[in-house]
């Protein structure tokens, strides 16, 4: 003879999976557009703070002083990519700060969907943005085939 859970548990069980549905939802879909405005004016002072030409490592030393409440930061010797919580549909922002020589020559906002696209409400970019990342590596100038010349002579 088999017994049956009680209607009771049942529900309160319904219930609480409910609930955890709903958080995890939130997290997936809501938490980025909750703190987009926080995250961005973050960037925004980043932004603000970087010029083209300044030395890149002064930069990365201002940056690990400024608030960093609601963005990440990812460092690469010649590269500070810094992004706000990931929203549905990739319209959050990344701030690209992209050097040679340790001079920074390009401070760009993009969305998380493409490096191309720049979120209206964005300032403009600054410097020589012309480049993307192709082949693990960032790349410069326009052929009629894309973009072809890689920066900074890496291979």
């Amino acid at each position: 003879m088999t017994t049956k859970p009680s209607s009771k548990a049942s529900k309160i069980l319904n219930i609480i999976l409910g609930v955890l549905l709903l958080v995890v939802l939130f997290y997936l879909f809501a938490y980025g557009f909750v703190v987009a405005d926080a995250a961005n004016a973050q960037l925004i002072s980043i932004y603000e703070v970087a010029e083209v030409g300044d030395s890149l490592n002064d930069l990365k030393t201002k940056v690990a002083k400024m608030p960093q409440t609601w963005i990440s930061s990812y460092y690469l010797p010649d590269d500070i990519s810094i992004s706000a919580p990931l929203q549905f549909g990739a319209t959050n922002w990344i701030l690209h700060i992209h050097a040679e020589n340790d001079k920074i020559t390009c401070i760009k906002i993009h969305s998380e969907d493409s490096i191309n696209y720049h979120p209206q409400e964005a300032p403009p970019d600054k410097g020589n943005c012309h480049y993307r990342w192709q082949d693990k590596q960032w790349t410069a100038g326009r052929t009629i085939n894309g973009w072809s010349k890689p920066i900074n002579g890496s291979q």
